[in-house]
């Protein structure tokens, strides 16, 4: 199993404990805007596949010019860094609209569940697909960090990811009240 495989072997793993936590809940729990003006745990995993499948999307699109890409900055490197340590101490930032709007008022988890794994496989298959030496460019263009390489990117899943788990949880929390 290569490094990149494995990376998305763990983030599955971590997505699929999320889905079995939040199982034991019903869709109208999960769809309830517990906090005035903020998501309902249901829209955070909502958002989480929205971003992931729009970079999936950036990516297709962008490998398909394989000449067009650059390498990867040290600057977005030390970005990236600084972006993830923001979010474990609780800083938080606007994404675009495009992942971040025009929601459906409810969701079931069962079809987030769903469009997650589809999404996942597709995003496996891609980076499957992909000589070395493409992973390794500038791949997709983050607003706040810049180019980054595959390995980057699956980084960003994970820190995206375990801010959004962290917001989730203290959802449940509150759930439970």
């Amino acid at each position: 199993m290569t490094k990149i495989n494995l990376e998305i072997q763990v983030l599955n793993n971590k997505i699929e404990k999320l889905f079995d936590r939040l199982s034991k809940y019903s869709d109208d729990e999960l769809n309830r805007t517990i906090i005035k003006n903020k998501w309902s745990i249901n829209h955070n995993i909502y958002h989480l596949i929205l971003a992931e499948m729009g970079i999936e999307k950036y990516i297709r699109i962008k490998t398909q010019y394989p000449e067009t890409l650059v390498n990867v900055k040290i600057i977005s490197r030390i970005i990236a860094f600084f972006l993830e340590l923001s979010l474990k101490i609780g800083f938080t930032y606007k994404g675009p609209a495009s992942v971040t709007e025009n929601f459906p008022k409810t969701i079931k988890l069962t079809e987030l569940k769903e469009s997650w794994k589809k999404s996942r496989n597709s995003l496996n298959e891609l980076i499957n697909s992909l000589d070395e030496n493409i992973l390794s460019k500038g791949i997709f263009n983050h607003g706040l960090i810049g180019r980054m390489d595959i390995y980057m990117t699956l980084n960003f899943f994970k820190f995206h990811f375990n801010h959004h788990k962290k917001i989730i949880y203290k959802l449940e929390q509150r759930l439970n009240y």
